[in-house]
């Protein structure tokens, strides 16, 4: 999706005129660079249910109500693609609460993941955030009616803005997804959040603002992830105690975490046991241990070589 849209509105006969067209796939794709580069089946919005006609390349998604305000963009002569508030329902549809609310995130982000099925692409960083959560929110309390709001409505409950990386979502999932869903209930921390410090120079003392990754204002605590990529390297790890001093300086207390740890169960956990002391949670609610939900959790969000 570009970062700088317009949406537009279509009526339910031009969405199923236009979803008529896309039953004729092939004809689509070899006009289409970008429908051609999605991974296959293809999910193409119909009205209602009753309009829906599956196929090996098509699945289709119903939207159930009629939506008064904009929520398609074009991408291409021949491809729209909704917005990310509506493709936040419809995602929701049919994947978990964990995913569902990774996809929130991105979107809410800075971030975005490879769109397409072509294993060139990488994650992309440091781009406008598409939406955001508040956006997310009003736009399902504006549009009860369409098939999912109900269940997309209690995964944006705990959507936050500002993920700059994928492991920053993953984090936040693991630890505050209900212990029901896999994770440790912990409560909901600040993306990048802005920090103002004073950083000591010698005999010269200078307003600055620090970021921290996942930042607890109120237990005045920051869990930092020290990626291997990111954070290597004598000048990186200068800097990251530089800046960990800074902010420690204000009276938080910053928390690292690293590849290692997270790949290491419990080492993992004993880090969660210490961020949930700083902030007055009785550990013994989250159910720490290696059970189904949280290990099936740990599998699915994290690389397989992560928990072999």
């Amino acid at each position: 999706m570009p970062r700088d849209y317009a949406s537009v509105a279509f009526a339910p006969a031009d969405i199923l005129d236009a979803a008529s067209n896309a039953r004729d796939i092939k004809q689509l794709v070899e006009r289409s660079d970008t429908i051609a580069r999605l991974t296959q089946p293809y999910m193409v919005l119909v009205p209602e249910h009753a309009d829906r006609r599956n196929s090996k390349l098509i699945t289709c998604r119903a939207l159930s109500a009629s939506i008064t305000e904009p929520y398609l963009v074009s991408i291409d002569e021949d491809c729209l693609c909704v917005t990310p508030e509506l493709l936040f329902i419809l995602y929701g549809q049919k994947h978990s609460f964990a995913t569902s609310v990774q996809l929130g995130l991105e979107l809410c982000g800075t971030y975005t993941l490879p769109a397409f099925s072509d294993n060139a692409c990488f994650t992309t960083y440091d781009l406008p955030v598409l939406t955001t959560a508040k956006s997310i929110r009003e736009f399902i309390a504006r549009n009860p009616g369409i098939y999912g709001a109900k269940r997309a409505k209690r995964f944006a409950r705990i959507l936050r803005d500002g993920s700059a990386s994928p492991m920053e979502t993953v984090l936040f999932l693991l630890l505050c997804l209900p212990v029901s869903e896999g994770g440790y209930g912990l409560p909901l921390p600040e993306f990048n959040a802005d920090l103002p410090v004073i950083q000591y120079l010698g005999s010269m003392h200078v307003p600055q603002i620090r970021y921290g990754d996942l930042v607890y204002r109120a237990a005045r605590v920051v869990l930092e992830y020290q990626s291997s990529e990111h954070h290597a390297g004598v000048e990186k790890r200068e800097s990251d105690e530089d800046r960990r001093d800074d902010i420690e300086a204000t009276g938080y207390t910053v928390m690292f975490i690293t590849p290692s740890r997270i790949k290491d169960f419990d080492r993992f956990e004993a880090v969660v046991q210490r961020l949930a002391r700083y902030l007055g949670v009785d550990f013994s609610r989250c159910e720490p241990g290696r059970n189904t939900s949280r290990l099936a959790l740990r599998k699915l969000l994290l690389p397989e070589s992560w928990t072999e």
